[in-house]
């Protein structure tokens, strides 16, 4: 992430944090801790990186290559993004997100590129694209009594869809030059563990963040993922607010499937702002 955006950030928290004392009622407490459902709805604007690998059949690893740098994909954009709850029981909560990003750009590569058993050319033209599809759930205990603070933890599932195309001039077996086109895709689900944290300043205002973890081999997918977030909320009205929340997301992982073994490394991390809805 930018650093001017990560300043901002602060700056913006800092302030809400201090107009929140200000206004604080230790009587009220934010919808966030004693609503069922919530429902936050907004854009999400990530700095976003994208390696990738492809091994080929040939024997031994293909170099990791950074889309970003190679072939000049964006780096930022915005996403739609949605989260939402739901507190079921005295304790228990369960949480989804979910955002999708995709790019795509032409660009005359400056070096070879080796993708599986395909070697594209130094100085041709390339189209690449790639694209990722996020879907958390998560179900969790409140560990905390508190009117005003609530802990808890629990476990989920992220499925990610993860594709990426090149297409452009490659060498051939026989020395020859022909047109071609390689991808590779994957989806999956990958378990997690996590905990959240959420704080009522006062009946308008609320602070919270949330971790999920992984780290093993499951399936499928061997390595390690992050997923990140933490924020304030204002409520504008009894059921509707507005917030901004820093996410970050990233995941290390090798691929072993049939049509791909390789390994993706990819982050998602930016701000999030967005309208919330809650409702008993």
């Amino acid at each position: 992430m930018l650093p001017i955006s990560r300043n901002l950030f602060v700056v913006l928290l800092l302030i809400c944090c201090d107009l929140a004392v200000g206004a604080q009622d230790s009587s009220d407490t934010h919808p966030y801790l004693t609503d069922t459902f919530f429902l936050d709805i907004g854009l999400f604007f990530p700095d976003r990186e994208l390696n990738l690998s492809v091994d080929g059949s040939t024997g031994g690893d293909n170099a990791i290559i950074d889309f970003g740098e190679e072939f000049r994909l964006k780096e930022s954009d915005e996403t739609f993004a949605i989260d939402l709850g739901w507190q079921f029981g005295e304790r228990w909560r369960l949480v989804g997100q979910y955002f999708e990003s995709s790019g795509s750009s032409t660009w005359i590569l400056d070096e070879d590129i080796e993708w599986g058993d395909v070697v594209f050319l130094e100085g041709t033209n390339a189209s690449v694209g790639s694209s990722f599809k996020l879907i958390r759930a998560f179900v969790g205990r409140d560990l905390n009594a508190s009117e005003k603070h609530e802990f808890g933890i629990g476990a989920g599932i992220h499925w990610l869809e993860i594709g990426a195309f090149i297409g452009g001039t490659i060498l051939t077996g026989g020395g020859e030059t022909a047109s071609g086109f390689e991808s590779v895709t994957t989806q999956g689900p990958v378990p997690n563990i996590g905990a959240w944290y959420k704080y009522s300043i006062s009946g308008n205002w609320a602070l919270r963040g949330r971790v999920d973890w992984f780290g093993a081999s499951i399936g499928k997918y061997d390595g390690r993922l992050t997923n990140t977030s933490i924020g304030v909320n204002y409520q504008v009205a009894r059921n509707f607010g507005i917030g901004l929340n820093y996410h970050n997301f990233k995941l290390n992982v090798a691929v072993d499937e049939s049509d791909w073994r390789g390994r993706v490394i990819t982050r998602y991390e930016g701000l999030y702002l967005y309208l919330s809805f809650y409702w008993q």
